[in-house]
């Protein structure tokens, strides 16, 4: 009879281990749901600092002092360097030439378009001194940036507008490795629109990653009158060349002539043709309006679409030499979408908006979105000449004539 109590004590030991077990995992289950929760709320509880008693009254929770974002990051480490890197710019008009003879009064930075590339390492101080020679008041923003309050460039909001003939020093800790752009935020659609942007690249204080070769594209839009682009030299007496950003297919447009009112069909009210007609009886309900989009003026997209301010032809070729490791930054300061596809190769997508993707994704079209920024890698291996072009095919001619616009050649060196 003593082996059979043995087992059956056994049996009830095993038993209770098995329930606390289930205990455990249960509380591991709830308490990583409670932490996914944590998580997609956005809700970081921070440690409580050495300082702070453990059995004060206040615990963690209910004071509810959370982490931000950015302090999750690898920023925490980032070490100020002592560097300080000075950057003098002039806004101001200049003639600019997308594509040869066609040339477009612009808004630049230092007489080009984009501006100069500001550059930096993490943790250096980027000291930005900007000198106003413009016609009207404007301003920097620095896109995707931490940066302090005042130093965001955002006129009666973070700052006074910068008059013509003033200078205003933007100072601020260069906190976080990725591409940025830097662009005006005052007037910005018109400012922008003529070529008021530049690219920011922050270095990492440690590159793990080095690569052989690196280039840089910013992606704009442009409205160039015909005239401008020799295409076409017919006079138009009673048209008026007044913006009409506003005016999508078939919607009330106000024109600016004095005593002559004119009024855009809104939507088709008419449910019988003529009389006299033989589909007399035919049907007409009515059909609301397009919704207009970000990327369209009129209803058609800009007639000149820009790589570093120039179209193809015109845009700079990208030299590799076979096994070469390449980066490009891709930076959209326009309204439009553009899904860059490179041919012959893929290419891995490893940031986007300046923060490192976990999980980088191989490709060979991406889609850059107005404001975004992305760094993609690709290694050179099929030796040729290909293209890296925008597949919205429009955004790929010059004044509707193919091949045009966001487009340029990888040629491999030998």
């Amino acid at each position: 009879m003593k082996p059979v109590w043995i087992t059956i004590s056994t049996f009830f030991a095993l038993l209770i281990l098995v329930s606390c077990s289930s205990v455990n995992q249960g509380s591991a289950i709830e308490s990583s749901k409670v932490k996914q929760q944590q998580f997609h709320d956005r809700e970081y509880v921070r440690p409580l600092a050495e300082s702070e008693s453990k059995d004060s009254s206040d615990s963690i929770l209910t004071t509810k002092k959370l982490r931000s974002l950015s302090a999750l990051s690898e920023t925490d480490s980032i070490q100020p360097t002592g560097q300080l890197r000075e950057f003098k710019l002039e806004a101001k008009i200049s003639k600019w030439e997308l594509v040869s003879g066609v040339k477009a009064d612009a808004y630049t930075f230092n007489a080009t378009v984009p501006g100069p590339i500001i550059r930096a390492k993490e943790g250096d101080t980027i000291r930005v001194i900007l000198k106003n020679s413009l016609p009207e008041e404007t301003s920097i923003h620095w896109h995707g940036l931490h940066v302090p309050n005042k130093m965001d460039g955002v006129p009666s909001f973070t700052q006074h507008a910068i008059k013509p003939g003033e200078t205003f020093a933007y100072e601020f800790v260069a906190n976080h490795a990725g591409t940025y752009m830097y662009h005006s935020h005052f007037n910005s659609i018109q400012q922008i629109d003529k070529g008021l942007y530049g690219l920011l690249i922050i270095d990492p204080q440690n590159e793990k990653l080095k690569h052989d070769r690196e280039y840089t594209f910013m992606f704009g839009g442009w409205n160039v009158a015909k005239e401008a682009g020799g295409q076409g030299k017919e006079e138009m007496p009673n048209m008026s060349d007044d913006d009409m950003a506003g005016m999508s297919k078939g919607q009330n447009m106000p024109f600016k002539k004095k005593g002559n009112i004119k009024t855009m069909m809104d939507k088709g009210l008419q449910t019988k043709s003529s009389p006299n007609h033989p589909h007399a009886q035919m049907e007409m309900p009515s059909k609301p309006t397009d919704d207009k989009t970000g990327s369209t003026v009129m209803g058609m997209d800009y007639n000149y679409w820009t790589i570093n301010g120039k179209s193809f032809p015109d845009t700079q070729p990208i030299e590799v030499k076979n096994g070469e490791l390449v980066r490009f930054r891709l930076a959209n300061i326009s309204n439009g979408v553009h899904p860059m596809h490179l041919h012959g190769h893929d290419f891995r997508v490893i940031a986007k908006d300046g923060h490192p993707l976990t999980n980088p994704q191989i490709m060979n079209t991406v889609t850059v979105n107005p404001g975004e920024t992305y760094d993609i890698d690709f290694i050179a291996d099929n030796p040729g000449e290909w293209v890296f072009h925008c597949h919205e095919l429009h955004h790929t001619t010059n004044a509707d004539v193919e091949p045009g616009g966001l487009m340029a050649l990888v040629k491999y060196l030998k």
